[in-house]
């Protein structure tokens, strides 16, 4: 069915109002799912006006692409799909209108990662923090020769962000407690092409993706493990690998870890579902079975995005901190710690001075009291 045919059967119902991150900021019609579905049911009246046309095409880029609308539609419109495409067409026909874009396709291109770093980069920034502590982690960068059962995907924001680093740590730490057999990417990662698929630009992620399926290849891996659920994504619906399965780094864990310690909990906490993770991905059980087996009292969160999705800190950066600050208030989280599972939710509750730790980080410190 084309999109065309799809975003025709909505019937204009309003479920997705309701849910929207977007419209429960902005409060205006136009925001919501059903608002840009209007407007493309009257796209022959919106093209002949030209300010509207480009006021559109702003708003398709006013999204987190959480995917809440596509859960609550019950005519079974593929909303996800309808938004990739139209970002696609948006980009194709009004290049102009999106060249803030163009320094992140550039640096995708051309180095592979979307700070514009050397990709050689992509290991130094972790493996000086983590080498007095484990002295040998230079051996597990994946290196021509090598294999190794399992490898580690860590994404662009993993391999370059300071503030991943404790998750990091606690990542390599659990492997090498847990003797798992691994290699993580190094400098032959490159980045999934995520961005480039919310931006509707399939041509740019080819490269991308042939080059991390040959270096998976080649190390003979069994499995690959991320902590991102945009690599995951990428990594298990588009790179075309064979006899190789993509988990999350929650479901890795889950599936070894039959029995955890205790976990010794001194503040309060409250965990927050990624977006991507357990609505696209459908990781919904192994965040939680993981909490329950080291004892974790949680209270959960709202069903609801963080705003740090669908490139929407890049292309709007005030409205995603106002949808994270909105439910800050509503869901009263100055005051605990909350827990998830993803990267990019991680570096958007910092950004919004909020406390936050990684699944990994528990187990990790919970499986010291085995070892002590």
């Amino acid at each position: 069915m084309s999109t065309s045919a799809s975003y025709e059967k909505c019937v204009r119902c309003g479920s997705c109002m309701k849910l929207c991150p977007i419209f429960d900021v902005m409060g205006e019609e136009q925001y919501s799912p059903r608002g840009k579905i209007y407007l493309l049911q009257i796209m022959d009246q919106v093209e002949s006006d030209p300010e509207a046309a480009k006021e559109f095409r702003r708003l398709l880029f006013q999204c987190a692409m959480c995917g809440r609308c596509n859960e609550a539609c019950s005519s079974d419109v593929d909303l996800l799909r309808v938004w990739h495409e139209q970002r696609a067409k948006a980009i194709e026909t009004s290049p102009e209108e999106f060249e803030y874009l163009d320094a992140l396709k550039d640096s995708l291109e051309n180095v592979k990662n979307i700070y514009g770093l050397s990709p050689e980069d992509r290991a130094v920034y972790w493996l000086d923090e983590l080498e007095s502590e484990i002295p040998h982690i230079q051996d597990r960068v994946f290196a021509k020769g090598k294999t190794a059962d399992v490898l580690v995907f860590l994404g662009c924001l993993m391999s370059f962000r300071g503030t991943q680093v404790d998750v990091l740590k606690a990542l390599f730490k659990t492997l090498e407690t847990l003797k798992v057999d691994y290699l993580v990417m190094g400098a032959e990662e490159f980045c999934c092409g995520h961005p480039l698929d919310l931006m509707g630009y399939e041509k740019g992620t080819k490269d991308l993706r042939e080059h991390n399926r040959s270096v998976i290849e080649e190390a003979h891996a069994k499995k690959v493990i991320t902590c991102c659920p945009g690599c995951l994504i990428q990594l298990s619906k588009n790179h075309g690998l064979q006899g190789v399965e993509v988990i999350h780094h929650t479901q890795f864990l889950d599936r070894m870890l039959k029995t955890i310690p205790k976990y010794k909990q001194t503040e309060k906490f409250v965990y927050h579902d990624p977006c991507e993770l357990h609505r696209i991905c459908g990781v919904k059980t192994e965040p939680r079975s993981l909490l329950r087996k080291m004892g974790v009292e949680f209270r959960e969160l709202e069903l609801s995005c963080c705003g740090g999705g669908g490139l929407l800190r890049m292309t709007d950066p005030s409205l995603s901190e106002k949808i994270m600050q909105l439910r800050a208030a509503r869901e009263h989280l100055k005051d605990v710690t909350i827990i998830t599972a993803c990267p990019s939710c991680r570096e958007q509750l910092l950004l919004n001075d909020l406390k936050t730790r990684d699944i990994v980080e528990l187990v990790y410190e919970a499986l010291q009291e085995r070892e002590a």
